[in-house]
C-alpha cells in the first residue's frame, strides 16, 4: 500500500459475524489455533488451524508489503500491553488478497511475561481516501 491513508469499514451483521475469524496463539509454543472463516480468510485448511500452526504459516499469507508493518504492530501490542488493531491484505485459496482488518490484544501471567494473544480478524471494506483536514 502506498503512503496515502485511506478509511476503512467493517460493518458486523448476521452475513459478517459469518466471515468473521477468531483465532488464540500461544506465544509459548508459537502455536496459533483458528476457526474456520479465518482458515478461509488466509487460504489455510480448516483442520490445520484448529490444530494449531505456527504464526509463520499464517504471516506467509498477508501480503508481503504488509506483513512488517503487522508483525511490528502485533509486537509494538504485546510490548505496550495493549490493544491493536490493523488493516492489512491476505491471501486466500484463490491467491487473491482481500483487505482485513485484525484486531487483538495479549494476557499476560502475573509474572509479567505474556502467554497468550487473542484477536478477530474481520474482512473490511474500502470505503475512500482520509479527508485531509488541514
Amino acid at each position: 500500500m502506498n503512503s496515502e491513508r485511506w478509511i476503512f469499514s467493517v460493518e458486523v451483521n448476521e452475513k459478517a459475524s459469518a466471515e468473521i475469524g477468531f483465532f488464540t496463539w500461544d506465544i509459548t509454543d508459537n502455536t496459533l489455533y483458528a476457526d474456520a472463516a479465518l482458515a478461509e480468510l488466509f487460504g489455510l485448511e480448516a483442520d490445520d488451524t484448529s490444530n494449531g500452526l505456527p504464526i509463520e504459516a499464517y504471516l506467509k499469507r498477508v501480503h508481503p508489503e504488509d506483513r512488517p508493518r503487522l508483525a511490528k504492530t502485533i509486537r509494538d501490542s504485546i510490548v505496550a500491553d495493549r490493544p491493536q488493531q490493523e488493516t492489512y491484505r491476505v491471501c486466500n485459496k484463490l491467491g487473491r488478497y482481500t483487505l482485513v482488518t485484525g484486531y487483538g490484544r495479549g494476557f499476560r501471567k502475573r509474572n509479567g511475561d505474556t502467554v497468550k494473544y487473542v484477536g478477530v480478524v474481520v474482512p473490511a471494506q474500502t470505503i475512500g481516501p482520509v479527508p485531509n483536514f488541514h
